[in-house]
């Protein structure tokens, strides 16, 4: 009873700063990426070698699930339904309950609705997704989607109560979703897949996705949340969240759109091509996820409350120092990825049943996908800038950009070139720069204001120390590579890896200290937070 007590107390705790958030959401994601990466090493070891066409099916089916959901329910959460409930919490906490339950009801309805036109039109839209397929894989595809559309319902309410906890600063228990959900993924691989084959972790998808519903249910009514059947438009709350929606839906329309061309061009390459790249990918985002998604979850909160009480140099100030805190992070570990790349492929994915051209070539687009690392660390940050002021049409517009080089590269680097998923990696990098450059202008210009000379100057040192970092990794793999270990061995393996990323880390720490970098400060007092926010 103790114990139980002491968790409940744990969960509803509240993290009060930016920084305590954001330790929460990476040692969380950090976990649950770990159970990623087991749960697609399962699955790639059960299924690659004898099942490629299968496993290129399952990858592309959630192109039309995820479509679905990331127009009608990502664009509500992060652009407006966080801000403005965050607002309607401070003045009234009952009329804000009543406007969160009528936005829930209302897509609820609209997106069941939507799910069920594509549940009808899945075989014609898969075709036309993924050209490149067999009639064979048209078929298990649009199957596969059809499964996973009633996963993305269980997410849709999942995410309406995270974003709730998260405004009311509790993260951490909607933070301990995905990895229940990784681990019933995980299980329907080694109980349901025997039996039902790429079927049964599809279902298994669905089963997590239930459970990461309903683990943050019982959080949500000890915070007090009244829900209410109510589905009006007419609420002042509403109109807003649908006025603010509207540009994000159709910035990240943009960016779906972006991934479907990846996929489209996938298709029509070899067998295998969108499975390898779908690793390559899960490799980029980890980093992107755990130090620019989750500062980014952390600071909206943070900066949408800057923007409600008119303090603006403290806005410009808290994003300045966010996005250089972030970087701080992302370079180095941008660079010790590119340096490790192969190392970090034959650990994370690498078996008896993954064979090592297919390694090397998911290495390779790794490489070519690093920069778009540190722009993500960038990007996540400054959208969720923009969307602390209101300002969803901004993103917009870069997004409108951004895609267009993207369909213009990938097309190029397709058919006129040999590169095929490296190809499509190298456009991905260079949309990602486009978006990242055009972001932070835009955003400078927006908010005026002094200390961007002092910010380069900050970016410059991370930059110097990154590349020192980076060579002493490089000379530490090299040598222990060729005169020490032999990399055959999988124990070998992890550990040059380890001593070349310690090594790259430590020389790094050390080159920030000598350049007397204010991030570098900031990170040791954070550290010694730490320790005292474990305790």
């Amino acid at each position: 009873m103790l114990l139980s007590l002491r968790f409940h107390s744990f969960t509803q705790k509240r993290q009060k700063s930016i920084f305590s958030a954001t330790v929460v959401l990476a040692i969380t994601f950090a976990l649950s990426a770990i159970l990623g990466f087991l749960r697609t090493r399962l699955l790639y070891s059960f299924f690659f070698k004898c099942c490629i066409l299968e496993l290129d099916a399952y990858n592309a089916a959630f192109r039309i699930p995820d479509l679905i959901f990331k127009l009608l329910v990502t664009g509500a959460l992060s652009a407006s339904f966080i801000p403005v409930f965050s607002s309607y919490l401070h003045k009234d906490k009952k009329e804000a309950y009543k406007m969160a339950s009528s936005v829930i009801n209302l897509l609820l309805l609209f997106f069941i609705g939507v799910s069920i036109v594509a549940f009808i039109f899945a075989h014609p839209l898969s075709e036309l997704i993924a050209k490149g397929f067999s009639p064979y894989q048209i078929d298990l595809m649009s199957n596969l989607s059809r499964i996973l559309l009633i996963a993305q319902i269980f997410f849709l309410i999942s995410n309406f109560l995270t974003a709730i906890l998260q405004v009311n600063q509790t993260f951490i228990i909607s933070a301990l979703s995905p990895i229940v959900y990784n681990l019933f993924i995980i299980l329907s691989i080694y109980t349901l897949a025997p039996t039902f084959a790429i079927y049964g972790v599809a279902w298994g998808v669905v089963i997590g996705a239930f459970f990461h519903m309903a683990i943050q249910i019982p959080s949500i009514r000890r915070l007090g949340f009244v829900y209410s059947k109510i589905a009006s438009f007419k609420l002042s709350g509403v109109k807003e969240i649908v006025h603010l929606m509207i540009p994000r839906t159709l910035s990240l329309g943009l960016a779906e759109i972006e991934n479907t061309v990846t996929l489209f061009f996938a298709s029509s390459l070899s067998a295998g091509s969108i499975s390898l790249l779908n690793l390559a990918l899960q490799l980029m985002y980890l980093p992107s996820r755990i130090f620019g998604t989750t500062v980014g979850q952390a600071s909206l909160p943070v900066l949408s409350k800057n923007i409600a009480k008119n303090q603006l140099n403290l806005f410009r100030e808290t994003v300045r120092n966010t996005i250089l805190q972030s970087l701080f992070i992302a370079f180095p570990v941008g660079v010790l990825i590119l340096i490790n790349r192969l190392p970090i492929v034959r650990l994370a994915f690498g078996s008896r049943q993954f064979p090592w051209s297919a390694t090397l070539l998911t290495a390779r687009t790794l490489a070519f996908l690093t920069p778009a690392i540190i722009c993500q660390a960038v990007i996540q940050i400054l959208i969720r800038s923009f969307y602390a002021l209101h300002d969803t049409k901004t993103p917009l517009k870069i997004s409108s950009i951004s895609l267009f080089f993207n369909v213009i590269s990938s097309y190029f680097f397709v058919k006129f070139t040999t590169l095929g998923i490296v190809g499509l990696a190298i456009s991905a990098s260079i949309t990602n720069i486009i978006q990242c450059f055009g972001l932070f202008a835009l955003f400078v210009w927006r908010v005026d204001g002094q200390g961007w000379e002092k910010m380069f100057f900050s970016f410059s040192r991370i930059v110097l120390s990154s590349i020192f970092c980076g060579l002493t990794s490089w000379l530490t793999l090299r040598f222990f590579d060729l005169f020490i270990l032999d990399t055959s061995k999988t124990l070998n393996v992890i550990l040059i890896f380890g001593i070349s990323v310690v090594s790259g880390l430590f020389s790094f720490l050390i080159s920030a200290w000598l350049f007397h970098s204010p991030e570098y400060l900031r990170f040791k007092s954070y550290f010694l937070r730490f320790f005292h926010f474990l305790s």
